[in-house]
């Protein structure tokens, strides 16, 4: 797949979007995974189930640990697989390494990153070199990722990682001591920028830079953008069902937004397109502004999720269920009567038009 990338002459900078979603990708199953397994043995044992699996006499204690070390695979994941899509194949045991040596740094998700990066340019440049018959055979299973490995290492080391600890050191200083005010302030952004596009650019741009912070192990950003990304559909849902507001939508409108109540359960806002691309300033608004309350909220009474994705279905996970279900009605019920109010009313020519659906 690399190397036909790379035939199709896409920039350098196409190249390292493309490596960091296919390493993305391939993370999420991990997070997803492990964060499920953990919430299972916290529901079991009590949340705090974490500070006693080290003694394994438990079943809590042991699908704890299974599940934490599911979950510590994540970065390692990540860094492979960025580096598999650059190089192929000869790629993924320099990258692995790189995502390692960014638990041992603790550079986290941002170190393993930008390892997997140079380790993957790294290996695309080795192979360019043209070496005898007789070496081609073990050049991509010995000489290769050895050499990678062992130089790419070093400059992560003793280079690269060095700066990014530091950076890491400073944000997991701020996380940690953030006010009340900034809390709700980051959650509020975190939730707009979830809710502005649903699946978008600015939306995937939110969703990396959570889902990073959750592979380093703070879970209270994770909840502000699922329960920000519900309140999108589950608001324009109730829109259409407010009486004020039978004469703004068509019977095909009305029949479409009762399916967004449950894609809002399972935490997937595609659906809310097809009506963002027929008003797209008023409605737009309106989801932002519930996302920006929930997640702002989220983010202020501290609600832990260590599931990434699963809405309603990971709900037990987090660390207090019916405060993650209020926020998450409390999203959609601003977005709907503020979208009810904001959108005008049907024309007496409008046409009842058959909206595209955008998950088939």
């Amino acid at each position: 797949m690399a190397e036909l990338q790379r035939k199709k002459q896409k920039s350098i900078g196409t190249i390292c979007k493309d490596a960091i979603m296919t390493g993305i990708s391939y993370m999420i199953p991990v997070i997803v995974g492990g964060g499920v397994i953990t919430a299972l043995a916290k529901m079991i044992g009590g949340y705090d189930i974490g500070s006693t699996a080290s003694e394994m006499q438990t079943l809590a204690q042991v699908i704890f640990t299974i599940g934490n070390n599911l979950f510590s695979f994540a970065v390692p994941c990540l860094a492979a697989f960025i580096a598999y899509a650059i190089a192929d194949k000869p790629g993924i045991a320099p990258g692995y390494a790189m995502g390692v040596l960014a638990g041992t740094m603790n550079t986290g998700f941002v170190g393993g990153l930008v390892g997997a990066l140079i380790a993957g340019w790294f290996v695309l440049q080795m192979k360019k070199i043209k070496v005898p018959k007789a070496l081609q055979g073990i050049m991509p299973i010995m000489f290769i990722p050895v050499i990678s490995t062992l130089v790419v290492g070093l400059l992560m080391w003793y280079v690269v990682g060095v700066p990014i600890s530091w950076l890491m050191g400073i944000v997991t200083g701020w996380l940690t001591a953030l006010s009340a005010g900034s809390r709700f302030l980051l959650g509020a952004v975190i939730g707009a920028m979830i809710a502005f596009d649903n699946g978008g650019p600015v939306n995937k741009t939110a969703a990396l830079f959570v889902n990073g912070l959750n592979a380093d192990g703070f879970f209270i950003p994770t909840s502000a953008k699922m329960c920000a990304g519900m309140t999108s559909p589950l608001g324009i849902a109730l829109s259409t069902i407010l009486p004020w507001s039978r004469n703004k939508f068509t019977k095909t409108e009305r029949e479409q937004a009762a399916s967004l109540i449950i894609l809002s359960c399972c935490y997937v806002q595609e659906g809310v397109i097809p009506f963002q691309l027929k008003d797209p300033v008023r409605l737009t608004l309106s989801i932002c502004v519930g996302g920006a309350v929930t997640g702002g909220l989220c983010m202020l009474f501290g609600l832990e999720s260590p599931a990434v994705h699963g809405g309603m279905f990971s709900v037990v996970m987090t660390s207090n269920p019916l405060l993650f279900i209020g926020l998450w009605l409390l999203g959609g019920c601003i977005t709907g009567v503020l979208y009810s109010i904001l959108k005008r009313p049907l024309t007496e020519d409008a046409e009842d038009e058959e909206m595209e659906n955008p998950l088939i």
